[in-house]
């Protein structure tokens, strides 16, 4: 019976819609129409909000600088309006200037403005007409130590001033000459969360810190991060502000800065905090570095090529006069033996995706006019490249003679002389030289991680490398400093010292004036100043969730001075 019923439902069903569908079939093509110009007015409506966004006038007229209660004028514009592009940053200049041209501005009653051009939330524009004399600030917040600076007379008379905590009250004093006048500032919070105030951890060295700015690079988000400045006492002096990216460090040329904003660009940053220029990397990503090639004014890039099936394995070139990029390196043509016999390990790389990560890059360092020094933390190897601009060819390796075996690059090796343990997943390679040696020796330093992690050589035998830690556990890492012998091809370990343990993100920085090191120790969060035989001056310790990627040092001379 239910089996007759059924089939009865059935055939009512079919004549159900046997009769009706034409209205079905119109019911259907109306709301596909319905629903097509439902998609297609929301592609309008973006296409016509992304022309706006790119529309000089309409971003005249949605950006504006309006004094608060505190006499400070802020910034009020349009969400949706980026400070990454020429338009916005020079209509704030058009807006400054104007503002500049409606009143005499006095030390007394000068024009301030909150971080006006958005490359530096916590920093203020200041301008005034009436003095010639060097310019002393300082700023005093209750909880914090105070910051001051004695910034060189300009013929203008503006400047952007740093120091202020953010999320607090701030007492400004601007003294030129016998002349000093008070203000109260109420700072907004930093963009991110992160620690204002570091704990701070004394070493036994009597040194005394260098003067400059930790530069903390990466805090958290390896690809979403701000650049946050702290100084000596462990307070949050600034935060340049970037779009999808972390910058690998902060580069100074001509009294300008120089830092990648996001994955494919760099912008070039005046005193003022203006972006003067964006360069584009085209079809190429960065990653871990870049320095700069001062005779030949560009910058030599670690970067990922767009559309292949490998990573962290390419070097560029930018030519900042022209902003031409150029692919010089290749490391599968240099080293072929290394990467076909790579292993593609299941799971996916440090991007998500599933591109071989044979080699991973993490560092490089010029030398000479023409040749390049570059870390690879995957083979564990420091990798020495002749005429790397015209005919690049790879001069020498640095690593345990482990890692060659069952490849023809054995001849490549120099000798190590001495017992020590090769350096293991190292970070920042970085060449240097002095008086005291001879023609064809110099130094390289580094963070040596002591890390035994290779995910694309899973049978490696480790056994050269006693002491060495895994991803999450480890003693110690180390500041290594190799001299470098290319009269006889040897190679020796002339200083090292502990330094606390950090698998990955990592890196070391001798400071020029007085030979301080400053380590920053990612996975173990810190980073601290050492003195030159390296003892521990001072360590800071900040929250994180994850780690932080680099920290230098910059004293950000013509800058903020």
């Amino acid at each position: 019976m239910k089996e007759n019923g059924g089939r009865l439902l059935d055939k009512k069903i079919g004549q159900f819609f046997k009769k009706h569908w034409k209205k079905f079939l119109l019911a259907i093509i109306i709301i596909a129409i319905i629903a097509g110009i439902i998609y297609l007015s929301f592609r309008v409506y973006d296409r016509y909000q992304k022309n706006l966004l790119t529309d000089p006038a309409w971003i005249r007229e949605n950006v504006e600088l309006v004094k608060n209660d505190e006499g400070v004028y802020e910034v009020k514009k349009d969400e949706d309006i980026s400070i990454f592009s020429e338009d916005y940053q020079n209509i704030i200049e058009e807006k400054i200037d104007a503002l500049k041209d409606s009143a005499d501005y006095t030390l007394e009653n000068p024009l301030l403005i909150h971080n006006p051009y958005g490359t530096g939330s916590l920093s203020y524009y200041l301008y005034y007409t009436d003095s010639d004399k060097t310019l002393d600030y300082k700023i005093e917040t209750e909880g914090y130590s105070d910051f001051e600076k004695k910034i060189s007379h300009k013929d203008s008379n503006e400047y952007q001033l740093i120091g202020f905590v953010p999320g607090e009250v701030n007492t400004l004093t601007l003294k030129s000459g016998d002349e000093e006048h008070e203000f109260t500032i109420t700072t907004p919070k930093s963009i991110a969360e992160i620690d204002n105030q570091l704990e701070i951890v004394d070493g036994d060295s009597e040194e005394e810190l260098t003067d400059g700015l930790y530069a903390v690079l990466g805090h958290d988000k390896n690809y979403n991060s701000n650049i946050y400045l702290y100084d000596n006492e462990g307070v949050l002096r600034e935060e340049f502000v970037l779009d999808s990216y972390r910058a690998d460090r902060i580069i100074f040329n001509d009294d300008y800065m120089y830092y990648a904003y996001n994955k494919k660009g760099i912008v070039k940053v005046n005193d003022l905090g203006k972006i003067e220029k964006f360069y584009d990397l085209g079809n190429y990503t960065m990653h871990h570095d870049m320095v700069y090639d001062e005779d030949n004014n560009r910058f030599v890039i670690l970067v990922n090529e767009d559309g292949t099936d490998t990573i962290e394995d390419i070097v560029i070139t930018l030519d900042l006069d022209t902003g031409k990029v150029k692919k010089i390196l290749d490391m599968k043509d240099l080293l072929p033996e290394f990467y076909l016999n790579a292993v593609k390990p299941e799971g996916k790389n440090t991007y998500g995706g599933y591109e071989l990560d044979w080699i991973h890059m993490n560092s490089l360092s010029l030398i000479g006019d023409n040749d390049i020094v570059l870390s690879s933390r995957e083979l564990s190897t420091i990798i020495y490249i002749s005429n790397a601009y015209t005919d690049p060819s790879v001069k020498y390796l640095l690593t345990d003679e482990s890692v060659t075996e069952d490849t023809s690059y054995g001849d490549l090796l120099y000798e190590k002389v001495g017992d020590f343990v090769s350096q293991a997943g190292q970070h920042s390679i970085t060449y240097y030289t002095d008086d005291d040696l001879e023609d064809g020796e110099y130094y390289l330093y580094m963070f040596n991680n002591n890390y035994q992690g290779a995910r694309t050589r899973p049978n490696f035998d480790w056994s050269n490398y006693p002491g060495t830690g895994t991803y999450n556990e480890g003693e110690t890492s180390y500041f290594y400093q190799y001299k470098v012998n290319e009269n006889d091809k040897t190679y020796e370990l002339v200083k090292s010292f502990e330094i606390p343990y950090s698998s990955i993100v990592s890196d070391v920085e001798i400071l020029d004036d007085d030979g301080n090191i400053v380590v920053g120790s990612g996975k173990d969060n810190s980073f601290g100043e050492y003195d030159n035989d390296g003892n521990l001056i001072r360590q800071f310790n900040y929250n994180s969730k994850k780690y932080a990627y680099r920290v230098f040092k910059y004293k950000f001379n013509n800058l903020f001075d």
